[in-house]
């Protein structure tokens, strides 16, 4: 016969599965607030989500798009994370009206450093769920 010891134990770990099942859509806004935060950083710098550095200015050869950064809007919309881009960077994202394509958001798969803020964006509220003490050995993990 169980105890009641069991049944206890038996409803956590029911408990901490339904936690589990809603957990993509508790993660979706940190983990959007981490993308955005790495694709302001590669465009604060000049480079493509993957790293590429853009083409310098025709003009001068000076670093294009300086405020590219600004132009970059990241949410959440229940498990989606929406990464749109305004203003003239559209333009220089496309490389249209003869200017060379300097991308600001991914297209096509997604980068590593990407993944890993979407990943990033999970630990915490897994951690809350499991209750893991390990959160900054997780983090960190995500983090590379």
């Amino acid at each position: 016969m169980a105890s009641g010891g069991d049944f206890a134990a038996l409803e956590r770990m029911i408990s901490a599965c339904q936690e589990l099942a809603r957990l993509p859509e508790r993660a979706a806004p940190l983990a959007a607030q981490k993308v955005g935060e790495e694709l302001r950083r590669t465009a604060s710098a000049g480079q493509a989500p993957d790293g590429t550095p853009w083409a310098p200015r025709k003009a001068d050869g000076g670093r294009a798009m300086a405020n590219a950064a600004k132009a970059i809007t990241v949410k959440a919309i229940g498990t989606v994370i929406l990464i749109t881009l305004h203003g003239p960077e559209v333009f220089h994202h496309f490389g249209a009206q003869g200017k060379p394509a300097r991308p600001v958001i991914p297209r096509g798969s997604l980068p590593s450093k990407l993944g890993n803020a979407i990943r990033l964006g999970f630990v915490e509220p897994f951690s809350r769920v499991r209750g893991y003490s390990g959160y900054g050995t997780a983090r960190k993990a995500a983090e590379k």
